[in-house]
């Protein structure tokens, strides 16, 4: 499996809309190009992206705008973001990253300059991928949480991993909303992870989803490596 990251590219000056898009496919990303900003805040509220290209000065919402509107979107509050805009001041640059821009590139800008900030950006968008990315696998997992004073838990095996969360299927389900304290060993891996979760959805078969939270840097690490690991693998 090759990485190949699905963008939103917007810009109402199609020449360069164009541009960009080839661009970024010749780097092997998969562009979805917009000329609309309208438009492109629509595509964010219905489809996962693991990055944005995006113009500042456009009619409808400008770039500081969309971008705002993305990180309240619930896919991509967490996508880097890049914009390209004419403007060069220090204080434009305030703006878009209080905005929740994460990248800057002035135009006009070569194909060369793209390039690098495809590439810059490339790491954080894989990140972003990993996130998404369920993994097929299964490993023993024990949870255990709390109704009202009484301590439940339940043993199971996963079902599929991302670097966010797992699908489980456990002997007793926990109620969706509920936090619950997992603990599972990745494959090769001596060193139990202990992390905590939330029970975000439950089916009759106990099956649950659990969505991690708090998860400190090494245990962020841990899961992102070994996430890459398998990418890469898989990949080869």
């Amino acid at each position: 499996m090759i990485f190949r990251p699905k963008l939103l590219v917007v810009d109402d000056e199609l020449p360069f809309l164009e541009l960009l898009g080839e661009v970024l496919k010749g780097r092997g990303a998969t562009p979805r190009c917009v000329p609309s900003s309208r438009q492109a805040a629509e595509l964010a509220d219905r489809e996962k992206f693991d990055g944005v290209f995006s113009d500042w000065k456009m009619p409808e919402m400008d770039g500081l705008e969309l971008a705002r509107h993305i990180r309240w979107s619930k896919s991509n509050s967490r996508c880097p973001i890049a914009m390209l805009t004419g403007a060069a001041e220090t204080e434009a640059l305030r703006q878009c990253f209080r905005a929740g821009v994460t990248f800057f590139l002035q135009k006009p800008a070569t194909v060369a300059q793209i390039e690098r900030l495809f590439n810059a950006a490339r790491d954080a968008m894989f990140q972003e991928h990993l996130r998404y990315w369920r993994l097929p696998l299964q490993m023993r997992v024990s949870a255990a949480w709390a109704i009202q004073d009484y301590q439940q838990s339940s043993k199971g095996q996963s079902i599929n991993l991302s670097t966010t969360g797992m699908l489980a299927k456990l002997e007793t389900s926990p109620t969706p909303g509920t936090s619950v304290d997992l603990r599972f060993n990745l494959p090769q891996d001596p060193v139990p992870l202990e992390l905590q979760s939330y029970a975000v959805r439950a089916t009759p078969d106990q099956m649950t989803g659990l969505r991690f939270v708090n998860l400190d840097r090494e245990q962020w690490g841990r899961l992102l490596h070994f996430a890459q690991h398998r990418f890469e693998s898989v990949s080869g």
